[in-house]
């Protein structure tokens, strides 16, 4: 291991980036993209290479949680382009109408106050 692996966790690197409005991620030592951070790559056990994704996705799976007189939330599993998958919140005006297969692009926000941002997904604005 590296020491900058040993000077900071896996986590904390994550949400420095995080705070730059980065979605970081890790490669294995054949190029294969993982997350969540790991100390080693679960795979080969090689130290991972820290990766800064575009933050273009589709949606794998969707669920809508409903709490009683406040809109849904839309919590997602997110395949992003370069080969990982994340679970997160996507905010959406109209969550009911988000569909497996949407295309998301990430943002950064809290997700309570006082927190630090981390990635929530939005639909894609489509080209015209």
């Amino acid at each position: 291991m590296t020491e900058h692996n040993l000077a900071q966790s896996p986590h904390g690197r994550f949400l420095e980036h995080a705070a730059r409005g980065e979605l970081a991620f890790q490669r294995d030592g054949k190029g294969e993209a993982f997350f969540p951070p790991r100390l080693v790559s679960p795979k080969d056990g090689t130290d991972p290479v820290w990766v800064v994704s575009a933050g273009v996705g589709t949606i794998h799976s969707l669920t809508l949680v409903r709490h009683k007189g406040e809109p849904p939330l839309a919590l997602a599993m997110i395949d992003l382009d370069e080969g990982f998958r994340l679970m997160s919140q996507v905010d959406s005006n109209h969550p009911e109408s988000l569909q497996i297969g949407d295309r998301m692009q990430v943002a950064f926000r809290p997700l309570a106050e006082g927190q630090p941002p981390m990635p929530v997904f939005k639909p894609l604005e489509k080209s015209t």
